[in-house]
């Protein structure tokens, strides 16, 4: 869709809900100048203003970004698309989770032999701290996913 198909959209919408371009900024602390510019064309809302807009114009999101609004067989396929879309991306997300203990698991065991096995590097220093290091990403990934995973456990 348009950036002036959904600025249209949001005109009709906010005018239907007997709303100036100032009450609506007002009820999202933007300026009446920035719903102009929406409504325009020149620009679109953010994707954090998504919710508030569209409870504010009473329509869903799946609506705003259609420029249009969907009848109900429209809006269950959308959001089964929309729900298919989360599984796939929090099964990646999960994937990734694990991927990231093994990468931990790997750098602790490598570092660990560095040192069980004699002889093998004369200068351990170098190896061990690659070891250390992937361990290392390993934990920061760990972290990094498993908030991305709560995330969308709490949505």
């Amino acid at each position: 869709m348009t950036q002036e198909a959904i600025g249209k959209f949001i005109a009709k919408c906010r005018e239907e809900q007997k709303l100036t371009q100032a009450m609506l900024g007002g009820r999202l602390n933007v300026s009446d100048k920035k719903v102009a510019s929406w409504e325009e064309g020149h620009s679109v809302p953010g994707a954090e203003l998504y919710e508030p807009l569209c409870r504010a114009l009473d329509i869903q999101v799946s609506e705003l970004l259609s420029g249009k609004k969907l009848k109900d067989a429209e809006k269950i396929e959308r959001g089964e698309k929309s729900a298919g879309a989360i599984i796939a991306t929090k099964a990646q997300i999960k994937l990734l989770d694990i991927l990231s203990i093994v990468l931990v698991i790997i750098g602790i065991v490598a570092a660990v032999m560095v040192f069980s096995i004699p002889g093998q590097f004369s200068d351990k220093a170098f190896p061990f701290l690659l070891s250390l290091a992937a361990a290392g990403i390993g934990i920061a990934f760990r972290v990094l996913f498993g908030m991305i995973y709560s995330r969308f456990e709490k949505e």
